[in-house]
Order: structure tokens, then C-alpha cells, then sequence
């Protein structure tokens, strides 16, 4: 039995030689570059012209200047972009491993199949996406209130909480094409629950925000990110967030084993 180091090693040698495909990869194309900063410099200029508008009519939102939601869209950006780099293609691309059978190889490896199925296709592109992110934290830091130094650690680590609480929902809605050959459906169903992590959190109704904190933590990605380095969080806040998502990743947990289960004796 190999030991916990051993394992990690093994991942991160293996996370290597899949940075180095895909890096060769997207040398070849490099069209998906331009093409892939084009659209997302689209999308970000519709977010900051939606917000400029309301602001053009009312001082605050919900409690949240123009800079904090600003801000806020950095954050937002920024997060997503670390999902986009490190997992949405293979997110995309899940379906096919259970229709097609091609999980039947990953089983087969000394390491997790989920680890490798999450990490084949990186897409390297996005990683502007992260850096324009980054910029627009920046630029509007001082102003929506972020009091900077060491909470620039604190900023890292909310990033990887958005991450995190990304990979868990994607997972939550992929895992079901184990049941379905249908998986587009489910892909189309987090997509249009996805604009509901493009808003901070406090401008929704209060059910749709009791929903989006709880049973389609969404708001995780970007909102209780952005709150938690400006406004902070209170303890009960605290204790939901843990909650929920050690709550889905035992809930991925139990999907994943029922799903083998299903795939293996469906394809014996």
C-alpha cells in the first residue's frame, strides 16, 4: 500500500506531464487563445456595464458601493478563471468517458479515477482570464474597502474556496451520467444556476439566497469570497460554509462509489 506522500507525488508527476500536453496542445491552436480572451472580455464588459447603469441611478446596492461590487466582479472572475484553467474542459468532457467506456482505462491506474479524469484537459488560456481578474481586484482594492497586506493572503485563500465550492457543484451535477445518457441536460441545468454567482449574494431575495448559501452553494464562488475579505463573515456564516461543503463533497463521495457500481456492472 502506498503511503500518502507516495500518492502525492505520484499525482503531482502526473499533474506535470498533463501541464506539458497540454501546453503543447495549445501552441498548436492558437486561435483558441484569442478566441477565448475575446469572448470573455465581452462578458466582462456586459457585467460592468450592467452594474454601471444601476449605479448611475442609486449610490449603494444591498449594502455594496459600485468599487465593492466592482471588486466583487474580480473576485468573481478571477475564481472562475481558476475553475476554467484547471477543470471545465474535463467537466465538459465527463460524459464521455461513461458513454464511451473510456473510464474502463482510468480504472485501471494505481491512482484515483477521479483525479485523473479531472485533470487531463488544462486549459491554459484562461490563464488571462485570472490575470485580468486579478487586475480589476486590484485596481479597485483600496477603494471598496479591502484593507490589503497579509489580507492579501486571505484573498488566496477565499480564491481556493470559490475553486473548491466549483469543482464540488460541477461534480454534484455531472456524476448523474452514470444514470443518463443525457449529460448535456445537466451541464445546461448548472449553467443557468451558474448567473446566480454573478451577483453578490445580498441582492437576492431572501429565499433564493437561503437557496444559493445551502442546497446550490453557488454563491460560494464569488460572493462569500468578496464579503468575507471586505465585510467579513459571522460565526454562524462560518460554520454554514463548512457545513455545506463537507456536506457535498461526502455527497459526490457516495455518487461516485453508486456510480461505479452501476458502470461496472453495466459494462461485465
Amino acid at each position: 500500500m502506498t503511503s500518502l506522500s507516495q500518492r502525492i507525488r505520484l499525482g503531482l508527476s502526473i499533474l506535470r506531464v498533463q501541464l506539458k500536453n497540454n501546453w503543447v496542445r495549445e501552441a498548436v491552436y492558437r486561435t483558441n487563445f484569442l478566441t477565448s480572451v475575446a469572448v470573455d472580455m465581452i462578458w466582462i464588459t456586459v457585467e460592468f456595464t450592467l452594474f454601471g447603469v444601476i449605479y448611475a441611478n442609486a449610490p449603494t446596492l444591498a449594502g455594496w458601493t459600485r468599487d465593492q461590487v466592482y471588486f466583487f466582479l474580480g473576485v468573481f472572475f478571477a475564481s472562475d478563471a481558476l475553475f476554467t484553467i484547471f477543470f471545465q474542459r474535463n467537466f465538459w468532457n465527463f460524459s464521455d468517458l461513461v458513454n464511451r467506456g473510456e473510464l474502463d482505462i482510468l480504472l485501471t491506474k494505481p491512482i484515483s479515477p477521479v483525479f485523473l479524469s479531472l485533470t487531463r484537459w488544462i486549459n491554459l488560456t484562461a490563464g488571462f482570464n485570472f490575470l485580468l481578474g486579478l487586475g480589476i481586484i486590484i485596481r479597485y482594492a483600496e477603494s471598496a474597502g479591502f484593507p490589503g497586506g497579509w489580507h492579501w493572503l486571505n484573498l488566496g485563500f477565499w480564491l481556493l474556496f470559490g475553486l473548491t465550492a466549483a469543482v464540488l457543484l460541477r461534480f454534484a451535477f455531472s456524476v448523474w451520467i452514470f444514470w443518463t445518457e443525457r449529460g448535456f441536460i445537466f451541464s445546461r441545468l448548472y449553467y443557468q444556476f451558474f448567473s446566480f454567482a454573478t451577483k453578490p449574494d445580498t441582492l437576492y431575495p431572501r429565499a433564493i439566497r437561503y437557496l444559493i448559501m445551502t442546497a446550490l452553494p453557488f454563491a460560494f464562488i464569488g460572493s462569500i469570497p468578496a464579503r468575507a475579505v471586505i465585510h467579513g463573515l459571522t460565526t454562524p456564516e462560518v460554520v454554514v460554509l463548512a457545513v455545506v461543503l463537507i456536506s457535498f463533497f461526502f455527497l459526490n463521495r457516495s455518487l461516485w462509489k453508486a456510480g461505479l457500481r452501476r458502470y461496472q456492472s453495466a459494462s461485465s
